[in-house]
C-alpha cells in the first residue's frame, strides 16, 4: 500500500459501491460528504485508491496490515490497494470480486465532496477513537485548501467504509429493516438467500416460500404467532448456518434490530446462539472478524 504515490495528484472523482441509504430514506450526506459504502474508489490523475470491506465481499476478515514508522504493524480493518488509474476496472472483478460496470457504482463529483478537484498533499495512517479495547486505525487524507478527510472502517455498520471529516462519524441507535432491498436487507426473511431445512429447499424465509404443509399448519394453529416465531427461528438459523458469509455479518451486529416480519428480539437471540456454537466461532479482533481456533 504505497500511499505516498498519491501525493501531489488531483482527486478527480469518488466512486462508491453499495452506498448507505441507497434504497431507504436514511440517505447520509452531511456537509456534502458521500455516504458509508461497501467499497470506495478515489480516482486521482494517475493513480487510484481502492478500499473494500472484507466483511461484505471476502471470506476472510483480515484488513490490510500497515507498518507504522515505529515498526508496529496495525490492521486497517478494510482492504486497501493503490494502483494505476487504468488498472481499476481489472482489479475490481479479479481481486475483489466486485463489478466494474458504471451501472453498479455511484460517482460523486465536486458537489458531493469539496476536495474533488484539489491536490492531495499527504496521506497517513492514524489511530481512530474506539469504544472497544482494541485500537482502530484509519487513513487521513490531507488536501489543498486545508481540506482533510478520514477513511474509517465501521464493522458494526455491516462492514461499511466511512469517508468523513476527522472526528465526524455516522451513528445509529438501532437497525431498521423494512425490506430485503434496504441496508441490512439480508436480515429480512424475504431476502433471496436459499437454504435447506428438513430436506426441502427454501428460496427464502418469507411465509410464501414455506413448504405447503407449514403454511397450512400456520393457518390452522391455535397459537399462530407462536408457531410463526418457532418456524421463523428454525428457518433463519438454518439459513445462517449454511451461509458462512452472512453468518459473519450477523455476528458483527452491535445494535438492536427491528426487522419487518421478524419477531422482536429474534435476530439477537439467533446471533447469540450461533456465536456460542463450538464450530469455529468468530471473534472481533482489531476491528475485523476472525476465527478462534482451538489448540
Amino acid at each position: 500500500m504505497n500511499l505516498e504515490a498519491l501525493t501531489g495528484q488531483r482527486l478527480l472523482r469518488v466512486e462508491v459501491f453499495e452506498p448507505w441509504g441507497e434504497h431507504t430514506s436514511q440517505r447520509y450526506a452531511p456537509k456534502g460528504v458521500p455516504p458509508l459504502s461497501g467499497a470506495l474508489v478515489m480516482v486521482f490523475e494517475h493513480s487510484a485508491l481502492i478500499c473494500t470491506s472484507p466483511l461484505r465481499y471476502l471470506r476472510h476478515q483480515q484488513g490490510t496490515v500497515y507498518g507504522l514508522p515505529s515498526g508496529t504493524a496495525v490492521s486497517l480493518g478494510y482492504r486497501v490497494t493503490v494502483c494505476e488509474r487504468e488498472d481499476v476496472k481489472t482489479l475490481l472483478p479479479i481481486t475483489f470480486g466486485l463489478p466494474s460496470g458504471v451501472e453498479y457504482w455511484h460517482t460523486w463529483m465536486e458537489s458531493a465532496l469539496p476536495a474533488i478537484g484539489t491536490t492531495l498533499t499527504g496521506a497517513v495512517v492514524v489511530e481512530e477513537p474506539c469504544s472497544t479495547d482494541a485500537p482502530a486505525w484509519g487513513i487521513e487524507l490531507c488536501f489543498a485548501k486545508s481540506r482533510r478527510y478520514r477513511l474509517s472502517y465501521r464493522p458494526e455498520l455491516d462492514g461499511s467504509i466511512e469517508l468523513d471529516e476527522p472526528g465526524q462519524h455516522f451513528n445509529i441507535d438501532q437497525i431498521l429493516v423494512q425490506g430485503p432491498e434496504q441496508d441490512f436487507g439480508w436480515l429480512h426473511p424475504a431476502a433471496p438467500l436459499d437454504f435447506i431445512l428438513e430436506d426441502k429447499v427454501w428460496r427464502s424465509a418469507k411465509v410464501t416460500d414455506w413448504p405447503l404443509a407449514l403454511r397450512k399448519a400456520l393457518q390452522s394453529h391455535r397459537k399462530p404467532e407462536v408457531f410463526y416465531q418457532q418456524t421463523m427461528r428454525r428457518a433463519l438459523i438454518a439459513r445462517f448456518r449454511q451461509r458462512p458469509h452472512d453468518l459473519q455479518r450477523l455476528l458483527a451486529l452491535r445494535y438492536p434490530v427491528q426487522c419487518k416480519d421478524v419477531p422482536q428480539g429474534l435476530i439477537e437471540e439467533i446471533a447469540i446462539e450461533l456465536k456460542s456454537e463450538s464450530i469455529e466461532p468468530l471473534e472481533l479482533v482489531e476491528g475485523f472478524l476472525q476465527p478462534i481456533h482451538s489448540s
